[in-house]
């Protein structure tokens, strides 16, 4: 059986000091990008996952820029560990259970209100800011064969940079994906968007042109 979400004001509020303690981690956030936000459907945002503080940086975002309910699916044992997590907007999957499809159908129907951002780790794991590459995990293809309105996409990546200071910085890179919205077309569409992210970033404070 799923963890799901029990949103409660009083602990979201609270839960906005922890974003800001966690996010005084980076010397600067910067979102590159402005995504034309449709309030007359739901968000869905696929976003690259390196660390811990992604969940956090994915909450700022809603917060700031989209501007919707906040909804994330979640690694089951991560949901059992921090169990406020369900009273942000947090629902649990577990890729080695049969309460898998239960997951990917609730997903589904939090994508039928409008005031709704569902974000997605789609690489359904932790891996390395540095891999050339963006792997979607499957699972996306129910949530959107399941879907029963129309949808927005955004896609989001998030790259780091220390250079002189003792914190990161942070660049988020963010597009509306307008194409068609299959897990092939938006693994395909996702990755040539992080790789033209990974090009600008390389290209901040002028580098010798022969080292690009």
């Amino acid at each position: 059986m799923i963890i799901k979400d029990r949103p409660i004001k009083i602990i979201q509020w609270l839960m906005l000091g922890a974003e800001k303690f966690i996010l005084s981690k980076f010397s600067k956030i910067n979102f590159l990008g402005s995504p034309t936000i449709d309030h007359s459907v739901a968000t869905l945002v696929l976003m690259n996952h390196f660390s811990f503080n992604d969940g956090p940086m994915l909450h700022y975002i809603c917060r700031k820029v989209l501007k919707k309910e906040f909804k994330v699916m979640v690694l089951e044992e991560q949901m059992k560990n921090f169990k406020a997590l369900k009273y942000i907007g947090c629902f649990s999957v577990n890729k080695k259970s049969r309460s898998l499809v239960e997951s990917l159908d609730y997903a589904a129907s939090l994508l039928c209100d409008a005031k709704n951002m569902l974000g997605i780790f789609p690489q359904g794991g932790v891996f390395s800011l540095h891999l050339e590459r963006i792997h979607f995990e499957q699972g996306l293809d129910r949530i959107l064969k399941k879907k029963q309105q129309p949808i927005q996409v955004v896609f989001a990546v998030v790259l780091l940079d220390f250079l002189a200071s003792f914190k990161p910085k942070a660049n988020v890179y963010l597009t509306t994906y307008d194409g068609v919205q299959n897990p092939k077309e938006l693994e395909a569409a996702y990755n040539a968007f992080y790789q033209s992210c990974k090009q600008a970033q390389r290209k901040l404070h002028r580098p010798p042109e022969y080292v690009l």
